[in-house]
C-alpha cells in the first residue's frame, strides 16, 4: 500500500483485502490443512495489529477531545462520545485478546494435522 494514504485509507484496503480471501475461499478454498493453518497464523497477527490499531484511534480521539476540537452533531458535550467510544474501545481490546486466544488454541490443534514448519511468534 502507498504511504501517500491517510491510516483510515490503508485499513479500508486491508478491510477490502480480507472481501477478497474471502471470496477467493469460497470460489476455490484452502488447497490443504497447511494452508490454512498459516492463514489462521495471520489471524492471530491480525487480532495483535487490530488491538494497536485500536489504541492509536482512541489515542487521536483523546488528544482532539483534550485540544477542544471535537464538536458532536447531536448537541452533546463532546466528552460524552468520546469517553464513550473509549469504554466501546476497552470492550474491543478484550473481546479481540479473547478471539486471539481461540485462534492461537486452533493454530495449535492444526499444527498436529499437518504443519510443514512451525509457527513462530511475531511482533505485532
Amino acid at each position: 500500500m502507498s504511504k501517500s494514504l491517510t491510516p483510515a485509507a490503508h485499513m479500508q484496503a486491508a478491510s477490502e483485502e480480507v472481501r477478497r480471501h474471502n471470496h477467493a475461499a469460497m470460489d476455490g478454498g484452502y488447497d490443504s490443512t497447511p494452508e490454512a493453518s498459516r492463514a489462521v497464523i495471520a489471524l492471530v497477527e491480525m487480532a495483535a495489529r487490530l488491538q494497536q490499531a485500536i489504541d492509536h484511534m482512541d489515542g487521536r480521539v483523546l488528544r482532539d477531545l483534550a485540544a477542544g476540537l471535537l464538536s458532536p452533531d447531536d448537541g452533546t458535550v463532546p466528552g460524552i462520545h468520546a469517553y464513550g467510544a473509549q469504554a466501546a474501545f476497552a470492550d474491543a481490546r478484550v473481546a479481540l485478546d479473547e478471539l486471539r486466544g481461540h485462534l492461537q488454541e486452533a493454530s495449535g490443534h492444526l499444527w498436529h494435522l499437518g504443519m510443514v514448519y512451525e509457527p513462530e511468534e511475531t511482533e505485532a
